[in-house]
């Protein structure tokens, strides 16, 4: 069955905690904002809570959350709170449910949002993922697919995270990553007739010279139908091939696609991913 645009709505939400264990830390503070599928507000002020914490229990914390929940004030914030874990889960569905009513419709968003997601099953703020979709939107997982196969100068413009380890922050730093990995597929799949003038991503791509046989597809990209010409990177019938930016004939082009194919290290077919492959790559 071929797959149709879904346009359910997404809840970012990031948590900071006094560690990354569900079974011994907790939830600090716990920010949400909601959104279209095309990452656009639903509400413009979104949810934000500090939880009430002793000093005794912040006292446990790893010496990483000691030194960075201290610099950015949520230890002492969460020491002069006086709202509840119970009463932060309940505003916080009411919240979700406000805007985005029907169940089990909207996903639950943010980086590596996996770990947010851990200390959201459990008590008292697990009503609160099963109003949502089982489905994850990891912008993390959108990341790792750009840093494995995007060329640099797609790598090199990817929004810098700043790192501040405050839970709205980092959701406007998701939302702003998200944003950036939507408009490049946007760009590479442009709707039939569009222009792609200016697109980043087409832009860094190239047909292959002289190439007789090439024709525009539908979505902008180049449809190559000559097996004799164009080389794939593995024989046999394969998915044809996109040149990149810097490839200016067929062999170069060949050359290029190998190398990209295995991250950079040496050219050939690591379909095995036999020796020479590099996982190291940060």
């Amino acid at each position: 069955m071929a797959l149709t645009r879904s346009t359910d709505p997404l809840v970012w939400i990031d948590c900071e905690m006094t560690g990354l264990d569900p079974s011994t830390d907790t939830i600090m503070s716990i920010s949400c904002i909601l959104t279209t599928s095309d990452l656009l507000p639903l509400d413009t002020g979104g949810f934000d809570a500090v939880i009430q914490h002793t000093p005794s229990r912040l006292a446990n914390m790893s010496e990483w959350c000691v030194r960075t929940h201290g610099a950015s004030g949520l230890t002492q914030a969460c020491i002069n709170s006086t709202t509840t874990a119970s009463a932060a889960a309940q505003a916080l569905l009411q919240y979700i449910q406000q805007y985005i009513p029907e169940p089990r419709r909207a996903l639950l968003a943010g980086n590596s949002i996996h770990a947010d997601k851990m200390f959201l099953m459990l008590p008292p703020w697990k009503p609160i993922l099963d109003h949502l979709h089982y489905r994850l939107f990891d912008v993390s997982a959108l990341k790792e697919m750009i840093r494995r196969w995007a060329c640099p100068a797609i790598l090199e413009n990817v929004p810098v995270k700043q790192l501040m380890h405050t839970a709205r922050e980092d959701i406007l730093e998701s939302l702003t990553e998200a944003r950036y990995y939507k408009q490049l597929i946007e760009s590479m799949f442009p709707p039939p007739g569009t222009a792609t003038t200016g697109s980043p991503v087409l832009d860094s791509r190239q047909s292959i010279p002289g190439h007789a046989n090439a024709q525009t597809g539908s979505h902008g990209m180049v449809d190559f139908h000559s097996d004799d010409h164009v080389p794939n990177p593995k024989p046999g019938p394969g998915p044809p091939l996109v040149v990149p930016g810097n490839a200016i004939g067929l062999k170069q082009a060949q050359e290029e696609w190998n190398l990209r194919r295995n991250n950079g290290t040496r050219a050939g077919d690591v379909g095995d991913l036999g020796e020479g492959f590099r996982t190291d790559v940060p």
